[in-house]
């Protein structure tokens, strides 16, 4: 078997302790391929010693990013817009509480972001809030999206070069 580089690998977020203590010859560890952008399943065994798994482990242990740990955390995955200008493509959840009226853009998604879930969501009503809908398809052959109101909200899901419409609430398509 081929031995697999260390530093390749990211380990699944668990106790360090209690990872390296429960790793046994023959298991299979699951692990976050960074280049690949993908988990994998490996056995310990194309690690190498014990001594190389542990050290594996405990340096993929460090290597885990605020954003990676914090991917299902719904509060790390927000963002509050207060003024005209960019809407994330990264962050799941955009709440628009402009200081008045104004315009947002959204970027096109990128490969990461494909199957990803995005609302748009008016907090804050200081005046109308327009998107230009020139990276998003579906729900009708509307250019423009409006928000008007607190509550009103657009859902998105990331495609191969476009957002698509799942779901629109009070705001207004044309």
């Amino acid at each position: 078997m081929t031995k697999i580089a260390d530093t390749q690998f990211t380990a699944i977020n668990l106790k360090t302790a209690l990872l390296v203590s429960a790793i046994a010859a023959g298991d299979l560890v699951p692990v976050y391929d960074a280049t690949a952008q993908a988990w994998k399943v490996i056995d310990v065994n194309d690690l190498g010693s014990d001594a190389e798994v542990a050290a594996a482990v405990l340096a993929a242990a460090g290597t885990s990013t605020a954003a990676e740990l914090n991917k299902n955390d719904i509060s790390a995955q927000a963002e509050t817009i207060a003024a005209a200008g960019a809407v994330s493509i990264v962050l799941k959840n955009s709440k628009l509480a402009l200081v008045g009226a104004g315009a947002v853009t959204l970027a096109a998604p990128d490969a990461s972001m494909y199957g990803i879930v995005k609302t748009i969501e008016m907090t804050t009503d200081n005046g109308d809030v327009t998107l230009a809908l020139t990276n998003v398809n579906g729900g009708s052959a509307a250019t423009t999206c409006t928000w008007s109101a607190v509550g009103q909200m657009l859902v998105l899901v990331g495609g191969t070069s476009k957002w698509q419409v799942v779901a629109e609430a009070g705001v207004a398509l044309t």
